[in-house]
């Protein structure tokens, strides 16, 4: 295979990725190339793109690797309504924050940081597939300890936790989009 097909190869695959895919995996799907090539192509796909002025880069997210269109041109893709956007109330933002932040964390410590009853935004972070339990507590009952998922980092763009905005980047003022997360319509119904 010549280097022209391999990056023809790893494009078309993450094209039509529904997830990230990580370089070992695409390494893998493709056959005969190493992890440390897929790194070089994928950065001269972006450089080539950068300079065709295309839409879409491919970007490192939760891990893996995925096609995404700019920011700037989000509108043309929502149009087509295959990112819907959910709202998410101050409470379950909060929530969402504390246990981010906080990981690996019970509903008691959240509770306790909240200072009121989270069982139902847990709930609803969990039925998002934003939150997920990562460990049982060794305390009577077992209360479990929640955790973000990978769909988190996907969702916030990020590739691990450690690129969470410090607690002084939050103080400067509202984020942009804050309150609202897209999503894919085909979700997963487990």
């Amino acid at each position: 295979m010549t280097k022209l097909e391999l990056k023809q190869a790893l494009e078309t695959i993450l094209f039509v990725a529904t997830h990230p895919l990580a370089p070992k995996q695409l390494a893998e799907i493709i056959g005969k190339v190493e992890t440390k090539e897929i790194k070089e192509m994928v950065a001269e796909l972006n450089l080539s793109y950068e300079k065709s002025k295309r839409v879409f880069r491919i970007d490192s997210v939760a891990d893996g690797l995925q096609m995404h269109t700019l920011p700037e041109h989000k509108k043309w893709a929502q149009s087509l309504e295959t990112v819907k956007t959910i709202k998410l109330s101050p409470a379950v933002m909060e929530t969402l924050a504390i246990i981010a932040y906080k990981q690996p964390i019970t509903r008691a410590g959240i509770e306790f940081i909240r200072g009121v009853d989270s069982s139902h935004t847990i709930r609803r972070l969990m039925q998002q597939k934003l939150v997920r339990i990562v460990g049982r507590e060794m305390l009577p009952g077992r209360p479990g300890i929640y955790g973000t998922t990978k769909n988190f980092l996907e969702i916030f763009g990020l590739t691990n936790l450690k690129f969470l905005p410090t607690l002084t980047e939050l103080d400067m003022g509202k984020l942009p989009g804050e309150n609202q997360l897209e999503l894919p319509l085909e979700e997963d119904s487990e």
